[in-house]
């Protein structure tokens, strides 16, 4: 994973250990696309971390698994109030 001008690109295959660089450079540029055009095999924590900041993906992963089943989820825009028993003011 590398900061590449102001794109986070996932290069190769990501372990666990690389969740908190995602983490950490999105938090740190909540603006930044993440290309994953260059992804390989992805640890599903690096999806967890996708799924919570919600970066906008660009590019689409080599992997079909992903992109048929896991990119649904992970640009799958929810409300926040979705299954919260709140009241909408």
């Amino acid at each position: 994973m590398v900061l590449d001008g102001q794109i986070v690109a996932i290069r190769g295959d990501c372990g666990v250990e690389e969740a908190e660089t995602l983490m950490g450079l999105l938090q740190a540029n909540p603006d930044f696309p993440v290309d994953i055009s260059g992804s390989g095999s992805i640890h599903t924590a690096l999806w967890q971390v996708a799924m919570v900041l919600r970066p906008r993906l660009i590019g689409e992963p080599s992997d079909p698994f992903i992109r048929q089943r896991i990119m649904p989820l992970v640009t799958e825009r929810v409300p926040a109030t979705r299954g919260l028993n709140l009241p909408l003011t």
